[in-house]
């Protein structure tokens, strides 16, 4: 029941009328802070968080999104740059996820500070899955 809540909610603001900006598909400011504001409430209830536990947690969080956005954006930069050589695209891909995994066990360090293993482990899933579903209702919404 929850979940379809959860589904329900995204596919509102997924497919309300400002979804998307008029710049060749790209996403509008708005639209990324609704999703990330939908994001921020599918983790906090699937983590069951305290106020407490909330107020620990979340800058935290932001920090290890802020640096996996960067690496991220580093990362396809590079892949921009350097489409004309594919051995060091691919080296380079390599070097980048090793820094992603460095930055994930960092703050899996960080996060076992306000987190129990178990909400840990609720929190890789919970992201897995909403971005598997928002991946799912971008599909159908481009077909």
């Amino acid at each position: 029941m929850r979940r379809l809540i959860y589904i329900l909610i995204f596919l509102i603001t997924v497919f309300s009328k400002d979804s998307i900006a008029q710049g060749g598909g790209a996403m509008s400011p708005k639209r990324a802070k609704q999703i990330e504001a939908i994001k921020i409430g599918f983790i906090t209830r699937r983590l069951n968080l305290t106020p407490e536990e909330s107020q620990n947690f979340w800058p935290v969080y932001n920090q290890y999104q802020d640096e996996l956005n960067q690496l991220l954006q580093q990362k396809k930069q590079n892949r921009i740059a350097n489409t004309d050589n594919p051995d060091k695209l691919v080296d380079d891909d390599f070097n980048f996820d090793s820094k992603i995994l460095e930055v994930r066990k960092k703050y899996r360090r960080e996060f076992s500070k306000s987190l129990s293993p178990e909400q840990i482990k609720s929190l890789y899933a919970a992201e897995r899955e909403f971005r598997e579903e928002l991946i799912k209702q971008l599909r159908q919404r481009s077909n």
